[in-house]
Formats: C-alpha cells, structure tokens, sequence
C-alpha cells in the first residue's frame, strides 16, 4: 500500500500535465503578422448619441486573409476623451491582437496604472471611464483622455491609420459630414448622465473595492494565525486513516483543473464548493479543520491545489480562499508561497490580473521568506536572469501597488525595514548582492531607491558595493541627483540604466516621489481599528438609576464617595476614548490622503519633465531651422544673380533632375567607368584610346580633382579643430560654472547675458 504522504500522487501528476499548456513549458504563440498588402481606409463624420457630440472614424482593414468589416472609433467633443477599446480593435483586425491579449493591456496599462489616478471623490479619482456596461452599442469601451489615446495608438503603430480622428478641432465638428442614421433606432429612457454613472458602478475600481471587503477578512484571519512567521506554513500532513478523503481530495482537484484548464471554464465559487460538498461533511463528521484535508500538497514537492492556481493566474485562487480550501500562507517543500508561484511563470502578466491576485489574496506572502530566508526580491532578481521583462513587471507593479497603500502591512514602511536588506541563510546575500553579481543596473538602482544597504556584507565578507556594476550605478546617481532637473541629464541616467521607455521613466519618479514622502512622515501608517467604547457608565447609571436612588440613604459615606469616584474615572475613559478614535480617523483620514497625494505629486513631476523634454526638442530644432536658413541665405548669395530661384529655397524640391544632378558626369569616360562599376578588368584598345582626351586635359582634371580633395580634408581638419576646441571651452565653462556639461548648450546665451551684465 502506498505510504500516507503519497497517496493519489498519479492523480497528481496528472494535475501537473495540466500545467504544460502554461508558460512554464510552452512559448508564447506569436500572432501571425499583418500582411503586406494589408491597407486602411478611413472616414471621419460628426455623430450624435445621448445627445452628446462625438466624432467618430470608420476603419477598413482591406487584406486578402483578413476580414474587410469596419471599425467605428468615437472620440467625445466635450472633453475629447477617446474609446480605446475601439483603438485596440484595429489591431485585433491587423492581426497584431488578440481578445485576451486586449483585455491583458487594459489590466495591466490602464486599470492599475497609477497614471490614471488624479485624486477627487470616489467616481472621479480616474482618468478613465468604464462604460462596457452601456446600453448603446456604440458607446461602449473604456474611454481615455487625449492624450493618453494618442500616445497608444503611437505606441502601437496605427497613429497613421486614425489620426484623422485625433488631428480633427473639435471646435470643428459641425464642419464634418454627418454620419449616416443607422436603419434600426435605439430607445434610449435614460438619460446620459444616469447611464455614465450605472455604468461607473460597474468600473474595476469598485468591483475591487468591493471583492476586497470581504477578502481582507479571511486572508488577515489567515496571516495572524500564522504561527511559523516569518515564514510560511510548512505542508500539511495527516494520519492514515485519512487516505480515503485525502484521495478524494485529489481526485476532485485533477477534475476541477482539467475543466479550468483544458475547457476554458471559468469554474465559479458555487461549482467548486458543490464539487467538496460531500469531503466538508466528511471533516466535520471527523472533527477536521477543512484545510487540515483539503489543503494537502499534490506533488512531491509540496505544492498545494493554491500553488497551481496561482501558477495558473486562475480565478481559483479566490475561490479556494474563500471556502476555506487553501490557506494563502501555505508553502510547498521549500517554503516558497503561492505569490512565488505566480510570478515565476508569465501568466498573471498575460492575463492582466496579477495586481487583483496581490490585492485581494495573495499579499501576506510578500512579507513571508522561504526555508532558506530568501525574500521575494530574491526570487525576483534570479527570475531576471531569465527573464528580464517578466521580472521587471513584477516588480513594478508590487512597487507600484505598495505605494497607493495606506494599510501599514502592506506599504513601503515594511519593504523598506523588513525585506530590503534580508539576507538569505546559505550565503548572507541580499538581493542588491545578486542584482550586483549578475549586472541588472536597473534592479541596482530601485533596490538602491527602496534603501538597499550597498555595505552589508555576505558570509563571505564580500558587500554590493564591491561590484563593479554597483559602483557604477552609485556614480550613475550622484551625478544625476546633481543635475536632476536636466532634461540631458535624465535621459542619459535612464539609457545608462536600459530604461528605455516611458513607462520605466514614470516607474522610477514614483519610487523616488512614494521614498520622499516616506522618509519625511517618518514611515508613519495608519493608526489601526478604532477602539470599541464599552457601554459608559453614564448608561448603566441610569438604567440603575431607580435602585441607587433607594440604596443611598443605606450607603456610608465612604461607599458615596467611591461611588463617585469610579463614575467619574468611567466618564473620563469614554471621553478618552472617543477623542482618540476621532484622532485615530484623522490620521487614518490624512495618511490615505497622502497616498494620493504621493502619486499625484509623481505623476505631475513625470508630466512637467516630459514638458521640459518637448521644449528642449522644440528649441533643437529651432535651431536647426535657423542654421538651415542661414545656410540657404548663403548659398543664395554664391549664385550668378541670373541663377537665382527664390522657389528653390521657398519651397519643397520637386525637380527631380536638380536632385539628381551629378558634378562629375561631364568628366566620366563612360567605357572605363562602367567596366570599374561592375568589377571589369579595362584592356587598352585602339576604340578605348580614341575616346580619350588628350594628355593635357586629362592631366589637368587631376590636378583639379587633388586641389579638391586638399581643401576638402582641410576643411574636415578645421572642423575637427573646431569640436575639439569647443569640447574643451565647455568643459572649462562647465567647470567654473558648476553647470553640467550636457546643459552648457542649451545655457549658453543666459551665462553669456550674466558675463555682459557684469561688465
């Protein structure tokens, strides 16, 4: 007989089997490119739905492989915020998307993007609305704020396709053609107003909001019965006499990841808790904790049903939560948590719902290590070795969700002091000593941002700041906190780093804007519950207020006095209590507004310095424009005034033979320069003779030809002179001004203004 820790593992191991069609084993199917022939047309009208004004554009896709139905993208007139679900489906057309790809970005860029916070009461702290509920088909879609639309659809590549919405005034729209009137009417009984705010009940933020009410119960139940904090709770075990339910148990759990798995069904709360129905009745017949049973390892290695949801990204993570089947704090052989389990494999990242898994459930992992106290960074910086961009979304978006959090057990003060600088057990490293050993400058300098100690040393003696890779960043930063506000400076910090896009950018302000704030609030976070107020004394005084008045005459005077003594003490108890509650709201009230405020604060620091970025590239090209004018202006005075053409410096060249024109062609002796063209040997013949010149001009055309070239290479040298020269007058007004040197450009006319003044 198999022995008890074992039984029904080759039902197991086909629960594992199910995992072979995730990203731990299969790599990601690349949607099949657009083809060549692929093109777009397009349309922009004037169209009225709800009594608003909107401009709408009609896309076809026309391609031999590709469906040639229209897409219709509305853009609001009174606020010109745009529907990007619309957006996305060009590209589902294109073939560059899929469904779930589109609803993974909406996940991941906008719904959990702190960019999209701006603060305000509960409907308008968004900058975004969730109207997939709408009841007008065309309406519905999550709409975004200009600028943000255009930024997608540039990042996206399809700017070029719909840019007539995007470049249309809307001042302008009764200018554009109507659009057609649809052959079926909509009757609509609501107003807009009424429907924007139906279909705001249903946002993601709410629905979070809600789903976390209920979840924060069960799963801070489960993180203070932890009894092996910090770390997780080892697998469970159980008797022999439990084989029976506990082969069940895994029978039950190889049919529901089956039907998740290889049927695509979403398995609901009511499903699953039928499906274990009969195991309940079992444990409360035997006096069983449910997860003592339910919750037992499936594998050899001590993964539980949660773990595999979790790898998974499925919604069982909740429902094996909520009905007590799994506990979140539960760790597999090595005491690794279900949160390491989802975020070694992509498929949260795919499926966009890894922030609402972290939120809801999985959280209290984060402060939790495994056997060998290795943290989650840990986990996260070996998983960048591997996959970089993986790693890097992971992390941000922990980051990101600890900065937005009030709750003192899940904000920066814990990372901060607790886990940042844990040392693992076999070898003393810190997570900064493994960014260091493998060169990840990026995860350096936010491990450094989050207060990672480059001195801390391993078993060895050896600290983060003995790799080179480290002392580079540290150098890295000093300079650039230097010269912070400079946009030159900014952008070389971040190429340094391989933070190439915007989205690194705004990433890194937010760790730098949520670290200010909490180092100058002194890592305060919330006070915690409110206290319970007993039932004060001055209740009970006069529920007994009938039998005291009878009795008094019989009290001594001593009984009298210290009667009134302990109603005073329990008058002043209740006061205290309230004022301390009414504090302790107060600054519970303040902290969460500071959450705001932090990313607020962020996200105006990121858009003022992509500002800056925009006029200095204004400014550039400026520039460029008056030296190419200037250069036009002299080229025009070298002209015979009887070859002057004002429209050769006015406008476009379109004359094609002006482009063309080739000052050598009148001295190419066509026989000899095809033959060279196409790597001929040239013999000397009577025929090739006769077309020569004559030796005279031959030999004049080559002294021409080297005059040329001598004042060519001449004027190469003076140029080069000329860098060198001003590379070395910058460097020196770089040094006497304290300016940096990328900055001293785009400084020069003020310092040379302050000189002037001073003379």
């Amino acid at each position: 007989m198999e022995s008890p820790q074992h039984v029904g593992d080759n039902t197991a191991n086909s629960i594992s089997n199910q995992l072979s069609g995730t990203h731990l084993q299969k790599p990601l199917i690349k949607l099949s490119s657009p083809s060549d022939s692929a093109s777009c047309t397009s349309k922009v009208y004037s169209a009225v739905y709800l009594g608003q004004n909107f401009i709408e554009i009609d896309v076809k896709v026309q391609a031999p492989e590709i469906d040639t139905s229209s897409i219709q993208i509305l853009r609001r007139v009174r606020d010109s915020y745009v529907n990007v679900v619309q957006v996305l489906q060009v590209l589902v057309s294109l073939g560059r998307f899929d469904q779930e790809r589109v609803d993974s970005l909406l996940e991941n860029d906008i719904f959990t993007n702190p960019q999209y916070f701006q603060g305000g009461s509960e409907d308008d702290k968004v900058l975004y609305n969730d109207l997939r509920s709408h009841e007008i088909a065309q309406l519905r879609g999550i709409w975004i704020p200009y600028d943000k639309a255009v930024l997608f659809s540039l990042n996206y590549g399809i700017y070029d396709i719909i840019k007539g919405l995007l470049l249309v005034d809307v001042h302008d729209c009764d200018k554009l053609p109507k659009k057609p009137e649809l052959s079926t009417g909509v009757t609509v009984k609501r107003n807009a107003d009424e429907d924007m705010a139906d279909a705001l009940d249903g946002s993601p933020t709410k629905r979070r909001k809600t789903q976390s009410t209920a979840a924060q119960s069960l799963v801070k139940a489960a993180t203070e019965s932890n009894t092996n904090a910090p770390y997780c709770l080892p697998p469970t075990t159980f008797k022999e006499k439990d084989v029976d339910i506990v082969l069940e148990v895994k029978l039950k759990f190889s049919e529901i990841f089956k039907n998740d798995g290889e049927l695509s069904t979403d398995l609901s709360s009511t499903d699953i808790k039928n499906m274990f129905q009969s195991i309940f009745d079992k444990c409360s017949t035997r006096f069983h904790l449910t997860t003592s049973i339910l919750d037992v390892p499936l594998d050899s290695q001590g993964k539980t049903a949660l773990h595999y949801a979790a790898t998974l990204a499925s919604n069982l993570v909740g429902i094996f939560i909520e009905l007590g089947i799994s506990s979140p704090i539960r760790g597999d052989n090595d005491g690794e948590s279900p949160l390491l389990s989802a975020i070694l494999v992509t498929n949260a990242m795919e499926k966009g719902n890894f922030v609402s898994m972290l939120e809801n459930w999985l959280w209290p992992n984060l402060w939790l290590f495994d056997n060998k106290h290795n943290s989650f960074l840990h986990h996260l910086i070996v998983l960048a070795t591997k996959n970089f961009d993986a790693s890097k979304f992971y992390l941000t978006k922990i980051i990101t969700w600890m900065v937005q959090n009030v709750d003192k057990e899940k904000n920066l003060n814990n990372l901060c002091t607790k886990i940042i600088n844990a040392q693992d057990s076999e070898s003393g490293n810190t997570a900064l000593h493994l960014a260091g050993e493998h060169e990840l400058k990026w995860f350096i300098h936010v491990l450094l941002e989050l207060k990672a100690d480059p001195q801390v040393a391993n078993n060895v003696g050896v600290k983060p700041s003995d790799f080179e890779s480290v002392k580079e960043v540290i150098l890295l930063r000093d300079n650039y906190e230097t010269h912070k506000s400079s946009v030159a400076a900014t952008k070389s910090f971040l190429e340094s780093l391989g933070a190439s896009s915007d989205d690194d950018e705004y990433f890194l302000q937010l760790i730098d804007t949520g670290i200010e704030f909490w180092e100058k609030t002194g890592g305060c976070t919330d006070v915690g519950k409110m206290e319970d107020v007993t039932e004060s004394t001055s209740e009970k005084r006069v529920g007994n207020g009938v039998d005291a008045k009878e009795g008094s005459d019989q009290l001594s005077q001593s009984e009298k006095i210290f009667k009134s003594i302990q109603d005073l003490m329990s008058n002043a108890n209740d006061e205290y209590l309230k004022v301390i509650n009414d504090k302790k709201r107060e600054i519970n009230s303040l902290n969460q507004e500071l959450r705001g405020a932090t990313i607020i604060t962020a996200n105006n620091r990121f858009v003022a310095k992509k500002v800056l970025e925009k006029v200095s590239l204004v400014d550039t090209m400026k520039l460029q424009m008056a030296n190419i004018t200037e250069k036009l202006q002299v080229l025009k005075k070298k002209l015979p005034d009887d070859e002057k053409d004002e429209n050769v410096f006015t406008s476009d060249i379109v004359n094609q033979d002006f482009v063309k024109f080739d000052a050598d062609e009148p001295f190419i002796i066509k026989p000899i320069y095809d033959k060279l063209a196409n790597n001929e040997e040239v013999e000397s013949t009577d025929e090739l003779l006769e077309t020569l010149p004559s030796a005279e001009v031959l030999q004049a055309r080559l002294l021409a030809y080297k005059e040329i070239n001598q004042d060519l290479e001449k004027e190469l040298e003076n140029l080069l002179n000329y860098s060198t020269l001003t590379a070395k007058f910058k460097k020196v007004v770089s040094y006497c001004t304290g300016v940096d040197i990328n900055e001293v450009d785009e400084l020069l006319d003020g310092l040379l203004e302050a000189v002037e003044g001073q003379q």
